[in-house]
């Protein structure tokens, strides 16, 4: 158990989790529905021409993607032996014991950090988060490995035991 004068670590960056999960997906979705109806209300009706379709379905299958990330971006740190999974209404500690893995997301490595768990969180199966300073940091550090060696790493292991 943790004791009530621990102080959580975090790990996610406050304002890069803030533009990504609240402000950047607000003005996306507005973009998504304020274009189609200044284009109704200027022109009277909605016409895609042939050309542009593929970028009209390119951009509708962008946003279901982005909305399947944005659900799973969460704030992380940790406190004792437990990981701190946290959004804007809620929190959860998870033991060390229920992760499963802490890997890079290879198509944003350095910059986002993926969290998959044995058992059912609160906040589902796996969690993303954005390191703090990761957009600076990118291309010359692994923020995955310093949570890492915080969770499959024992403090409780005794000392005469090998690693």
């Amino acid at each position: 158990m943790t004791s009530a004068t621990e102080q959580t670590v975090w790990l996610s960056g406050v304002i890069t989790t803030f533009m990504s999960k609240v402000v950047m997906p607000t003005l996306w979705l507005g973009a998504l529905i304020g274009v189609p109806i200044w284009v109704y209300a200027t022109m009277g009706r909605i016409s895609i021409r042939s050309d542009f379709q593929f970028i009209v379905w390119f951009v509708l299958i962008a946003t279901v993607l982005l909305a399947w990330l944005t659900v799973h971006l969460q704030l992380v740190g940790y406190r004792g032996r437990e990981l701190v999974v946290a959004n804007y209404w809620r929190e959860a500690r998870v033991p060390f014991e229920h992760v499963a893995a802490v890997e890079p997301v290879w198509w944003y490595k350095g910059r986002m950090v993926r969290i998959r768990f044995n058992r059912r969180t609160p906040f589902g199966s796996v969690v993303y988060y954005m390191p703090k300073w990761g957009a600076f940091r990118a291309l010359y550090s692994a923020p995955e490995e310093h949570l890492r060696s915080v969770v499959f790493t024992s403090s409780d292991r005794p000392k005469d035991l090998p690693a």
